[in-house]
């Protein structure tokens, strides 16, 4: 038996792949890198296609010829996919840094907005007053009032009694004209404020009027003149008009309230000088800030 033809060697480094076999009897070898170029861009992913590879093979001699058996071999040619190793990302990273931008429009400077700052106004400078103090001194002088009057009844009653008399100073009724010549003395004060000297004089005699019909009055009530005919309360109102005691309690009020007046009046007259000077100073800091 004659020896089968021997298989064709495949050279070394290369792949083959048997497209066919050429009368003959000699194959067809192709060779494919086993590594693709770095520089090429991979190809594309195709789908496997089968190859089909005829091989023949002697298995005997009829009439000293050969005979061969054809068999049909196939062949799987794999697709080439390479490996995703990251390296395509680079440059199309690169390539949308250097991408030119889209062109924005340009935005329209907007304008400072004027700032409003808000100023207090300067205020005017408020008259000083002169009632506070007022009411101070009206009730100093209505304790010199108390007091005054204390010597002036003892000074009376002792000449009557032809001694030294003092038992007034118990009774309620001596208080009497002390309260009253405070109550108007104040009100006298509160409706003057900074007037002059001669209108607490003239003020007076309305405080010492009012001390003494109103001391009558109370002495009246309480020793129950409601209670008495029109002719004995008659009677008693004369008697407590001329009573050296209401007498000389409008007489003292009216000689406490002038001096007292004079210390208020005093001092109001240094508050207008003030207040006149503060508004002059206003009005010079007014006039510098408007520019004149």
């Amino acid at each position: 038996m004659a020896d089968k033809t021997d298989e064709p060697t495949t050279p070394t480094g290369e792949n083959p792949v048997y497209d066919s076999i050429v009368d003959g009897g000699e194959p067809v070898v192709a060779t494919v890198d086993s590594e693709p170029d770095a520089d090429e861009a991979p190809p594309a992913l195709v789908e496997p296609e089968e190859i089909v590879v005829e091989e023949s093979e002697t298995v005997g001699y009829v009439d000293d010829e050969p005979v061969f058996v054809e068999e049909e071999t196939t062949v799987v040619e794999e697709a080439y996919a390479p490996e995703d190793t990251g390296a395509h990302e680079e440059p199309q990273a690169a390539q949308a840094a250097y991408a030119p931008q889209e062109p924005q429009a340009p935005v329209a400077p907007v304008p400072p907005q004027p700032s409003v700052v808000y100023v207090n106004a300067p205020q005017a400078p408020v008259d000083k007053g002169n009632r506070g103090f007022g009411v101070l001194i009206s009730v100093a002088a209505t304790i010199v009032f108390l007091i005054v009057l204390a010597i002036v009844m003892t000074i009376i009653y002792s000449a009557r009694a032809d001694g030294l008399y003092l038992d007034f100073l118990g009774q309620t009724a001596f208080y009497v004209p002390a309260l009253f010549f405070l109550i108007g003395s104040i009100v006298l004060v509160l409706l003057l404020n900074r007037a002059g000297w001669w209108t607490y004089v003239i003020g007076s005699l309305a405080v010492a009027l009012f001390v003494y019909f109103a001391t009558i009055g109370t002495v009246l009530l309480s020793n129950g003149v409601v209670l008495l005919t029109p002719a004995e309360a008659e009677e008693q109102f004369r008697l407590g008009t001329v009573s050296p005691f209401t007498i000389a309690a409008a007489l003292v009020a009216r000689e406490i309230m002038i001096w007292a007046g004079a210390i208020i009046a005093n001092r109001g007259r240094k508050l207008k000088v003030r207040n006149a000077d503060a508004k002059a100073a206003f009005e010079r800091e007014r006039a510098q800030a408007r520019g004149y």
